[in-house]
């Protein structure tokens, strides 16, 4: 069982609230900013570093809160505007979309000439402190860091941090040695004059040294800190005890193992050397400890290679997406034939999702929380089923199932909205608009899938394309077309995104999401989501190169919520192609009571 859908109640107690004022009081402070980030500034954090969490209620996976001596916020984006309110208590903490009003701005309006605001420098990154700091000294009020965190100082019961094994991620996995993308990096460092790299993000240092471990759920790292050195060594602080011999072996040779806390020593000892770091992605602790280094800030170096698939790589996240989708035809067949009686709850279904992923025996880990919404419920964008809000699929509901995988060979990530049918003889009716929204969200899908694109083309221009369909009649999606992902790494991979603020050029072997949606609040959720990497195009040699995208997912998509009449012919064919492929690939491996859902739901347009 890798989640749970318990509602544990961890976290935003009055008291926590009322604990930490009295702290910053004992401390002169007129305000604290808490993050949901920690230091290794990643979207899942352990149980230890939930600090957000623990001071709200707030479990979404980006978000922060301001805490003042009167008034408090919580802050959050488009994806979490609706989950939040039933998390955090609204009469202390006001709740706000943070992409209308960021936290420093309403930390501005709210601070008075003289005000020393707290700020913990290992869990804010430079480029975020800066902000505050700004915001903050145009009202004549200062930022302070502190060097010890004041709602670490009132967790009584604060977890332990984790200690897992680091395992060694194989380089016919992954198609490069650690060695040879340290000796790469090293070369650039050259060029740029730098004698060392700091590497403050664990999955780009899983990544460098083609390692992985499972200190956080579902992303496949070790928490820690390393600094590549201009001759491709590398430092490394972790726990020796964590890394055996044969994991060193193959990492290769330059490694050298340092404990953790001898990093700020080691990091003051830098003597008018050149260290480059990310200061998007690193804490602004860093900075403060390099009193003596000549400092580079530039972007993460390691981003890029890492996004650019090698062709290992690809071949991996193919095989693993064939598992994957077997996997989930398996699902889609059990949940249309025993949702109809109307007693199959949202975590029975998230259950099984995860049950059939585990019987191929290749699964790791799940890539994330399932999120499982039916009805009303899918239209909270990451809502997350618990006990307390497990909602029976009713006839007529449309169920959204957001799931993937970890398995060695990738990472996926698949969204599916399908249409609760009743009992053989009763009539099901979806949601009025469901329909037409489902064929508007689809028809998005397909125009992002099937598009060519010439080389410089960022995620941004490509982001109209999924949107177009729905903006014809005045809908839209409060969350980004697609993301980057990783090859058993992060589900959710820098720098490419497909976005209405995705500047990064898509480059060959990146892999990125394809998840347009629409959401009706209090009625209905929908989404389509596969996961696609970009290579080159197959055009005339006369033309301009091009790239396009190659889907990755294998599984139906609901012909019952379609309406024919929206599409053009060219949609309707991409449709019918995707869906032969999929049973031609997947009908040999899905269990025998599956193969006739398959065939049927693969059947052309």
């Amino acid at each position: 069982m890798f989640q749970s859908f318990d509602d544990d109640g961890f976290g935003g107690s009055p008291q926590t609230l009322k604990e930490l004022r009295a702290q910053l009081t004992a401390r002169k402070l007129d305000g604290f900013i808490v993050p949901r980030e920690d230091e290794f500034q990643g979207e899942y954090v352990p149980p230890a570093n939930e600090r957000l969490k623990y001071l709200t209620g707030f479990d979404g996976s980006a978000g922060s809160a301001v805490v003042l001596a009167k008034k408090a916020a919580v802050f959050v984006d488009g994806r979490y505007i609706l989950q939040a309110p039933q998390q955090v208590d609204s009469k202390r903490f006001e709740i706000i979309n943070l992409m209308q009003t960021p936290p420093s701005q309403w930390l501005a309006a709210q601070a008075k000439s003289g005000f020393e605001i707290g700020i913990d420098p290992k869990l804010h990154s430079e480029a975020v402190v800066q902000a505050y700091r700004d915001r903050l000294a145009a009202k004549g009020a200062r930022l302070v860091f502190v060097e010890t965190n004041p709602l670490d100082a009132i967790w009584h019961d604060r977890p332990a941090l984790p200690q897992t094994p680091v395992t060694a991620h194989p380089d016919t996995l992954a198609g490069v040695t650690s060695l040879e993308k340290r000796q790469a990096l090293a070369r650039d460092m050259k060029a740029a004059s730098q004698d060392k790299l700091l590497i403050a993000q664990p999955e780009n240092l899983a990544w460098l040294l083609n390692c992985r471990a499972t200190d956080v759920p579902h992303t496949p790292f070790a928490l820690s800190f390393g600094i590549l050195n201009q001759n491709a060594s590398f430092d490394w602080f972790i726990d020796s005890a964590r890394v055996s011999q044969s994991v060193r072996r193959h990492i290769g040779k330059g490694l050298r193992l340092a404990a953790p806390d001898s990093l700020a020593k080691s990091l003051r000892a830098i003597q008018a050397e050149t260290l480059a770091y990310d200061p998007s992605s690193t804490p602004a602790w860093f900075g403060a400890q390099l009193l003596n280094a000549n400092i580079q800030r530039i972007p993460d170096p390691c981003a890029l290679p890492k996004a650019n698939k090698t062709k290992a790589e690809i071949k991996a996240t193919t095989q693993a997406h064939v598992i994957d989708g077997t996997a989930l035809c398996n699902f889609l067949a059990w949940l249309d034939k025993n949702s109809r009686s109307g007693k199959l709850s949202e975590i029975d279904a998230a259950k099984h999702a995860e049950a059939c992923r585990a019987a191929t025996g290749k699964l790791l880990d799940l890539s994330f929380d399932t999120i499982a919404g039916a009805g009303p419920h899918g239209a909270i964008v990451h809502y997350r089923v618990t006990q307390k809000t497990n909602r029976l699929l009713k006839p007529g509901d449309l169920f959204l199932i957001d799931s993937g995988g970890q398995y060695q060979k990738g990472t996926t990530d698949v969204t599916r909205t399908v249409l609760i049918e009743a009992a053989k003889g009763a009539k099901t009716t979806p949601s009025k608009g469901a329909i037409e929204a489902f064929t508007r969200v689809l028809r998005g899908h397909i125009a992002l899938a099937a598009v060519r694109f010439p080389h410089g083309t960022n995620g941004m221009q490509l982001d109209t394309v999924a949107r177009a369909p729905l903006w014809e009649v005045g809908q839209d999606f409060d969350h980004g077309t697609g993301h980057g992902v990783g090859s058993y790494l992060s589900v959710h991979e820098g720098p490419q995104r497909i976005s209405k603020g995705g500047l990064v050029p898509l480059q060959e072997g990146m892999i990125v999401s394809n998840e347009p949606g629409y959401y009706a609040a209090g009625k209905f959720g929908i989404r389509i989501e596969n996961l696609q990497y970009v290579r080159p195009a197959k055009t005339a040699k006369t033309q301009r190169a091009m790239l396009e995208f190659e889907t990755l997912t294998l599984a139906p998509i609901d012909r019952r919520l379609i309406d024919k009449t929206l599409l053009s012919h060219h949609e309707v064919a991409w449709l019918d192609a995707y869906h032969a492929r999929v049973e031609t690939t997947l009908l040999p491996k899905v269990d025998k009571a599956t193969q006739s859902w398959l065939k049927k739901n693969c059947k052309p347009l």
